[in-house]
């Protein structure tokens, strides 16, 4: 099977070194095509400059100039400059770990799903290395959205999930492209028919760079929850 593996940035130079390494690691002896591609929302931090010293035949750095800067609107950029017909998402933060990831493209090639979500084992806040309060507004949440929108997923809001191309064609006019939740944007304006699972992966805490949560993004989650409940 082939793999695009699109990967949303904005300053993570600290991040990326390692992220390539621990990447090219985890797939080097899995038997699959990939290429990996880094969408970068014009971050000033020298980003380029750093992926430029570590990157592989593998690897490619495109910057989306377009503004406003958001995660959904490079995940679609970066959909449209892929190669190949299985799209693979994930955060450049090292939060979705490649072995993760090893294992997830097992299990999409083992199962016959067209999107396959890397969710996080809400059990407790020390299980998914949150704060307890990020914890639990996100399991709020995650109720809600099942609630509002018939789901039956653990992690409708994962930013880590594999998802065939050909899906796309029937979401993609009406997807609203704005925030952090594009998989639950996606699985919103998809058709009953689309075959969905789901495989537990260890979410680990963030240890070099910012993290991206603020109130502007949960109020603007709460905008978009709302909206697509009226108009879907």
């Amino acid at each position: 099977m082939k793999f695009s593996i699109v990967i949303p940035t904005y300053k993570e130079k600290k991040n990326l070194p390692k992220l390539i390494i621990s990447l090219t690691k985890a797939l080097k002896n899995q038997k699959i095509n990939y290429e990996i591609i880094f969408i970068d929302d014009e971050s000033n931090d020298g980003s380029y400059e750093v992926y430029n010293k570590n990157k592989t035949s593998k690897t490619r750095f495109i910057i989306r100039k377009e503004k406003p800067r958001d995660l959904s609107k490079s995940v679609v950029y970066g959909f449209k400059k892929s190669k190949y017909d299985n799209l693979i998402v994930m955060d450049g933060d090292l939060q979705h770990h490649p072995l993760d990831l090893k294992s997830m493209i097992r299990q999409f090639k083992k199962n016959d799903c067209d999107i396959l979500i890397g969710s996080r084992n809400m059990i407790n806040y020390k299980k998914v290395n949150l704060s307890p309060l990020r914890f639990y507004v996100s399991k709020l949440l995650n109720l809600i959205t099942n609630f509002l929108f018939g789901l039956s997923l653990k992690d409708p809001m994962s930013g880590f999930f594999i998802i065939r191309k050909n899906i796309l064609k029937f979401s993609e006019k009406k997807l609203l492209l704005i925030g952090y939740k594009i998989l639950l944007d996606i699985v919103i304006c998809s058709p009953k028919t689309v075959r969905i699972k789901e495989f537990l992966i260890n979410f680990k805490s963030r240890d070099k760079g910012f993290s991206k949560m603020r109130l502007r993004i949960i109020f603007q989650l709460i905008l978009f929850l709302t909206y697509r409940f009226f108009f879907r």
